[in-house]
């Protein structure tokens, strides 16, 4: 999908496209929390010299982190690798 580029900006895109134009940069992915079988994670951003941990569906962080050029790193909490793994 991502060899053919839409008309228009895909919801990932333009998230890209705000974070960057508001002068924040995108720094990675955080696959965070399992809980009750449904994982959670946190997009992070630096803004004005801050790290914010932004809630986020995993499946719309990695759309994020993908989409980035370059990828952004994706990070598992250990937490949730032990508990994975139990």
């Amino acid at each position: 999908m991502k060899a053919e580029r839409p008309p228009r900006p895909l919801t990932h895109d333009l998230l890209v496209n705000v974070i960057e134009a508001l002068g924040g940069e995108l720094d990675s992915v955080v696959i965070s929390e399992l809980r009750e079988h449904t994982y959670f994670a946190k997009l992070r951003v630096r803004l004005n010299g801050e790290m914010l941990e932004i809630d986020s569906r995993p499946s719309d962080a990695i759309a994020v982190a993908v989409t980035c050029d370059p990828h952004l790193p994706i990070f598992v909490a250990e937490e949730v690798l032990n508990e994975v793994i139990d």
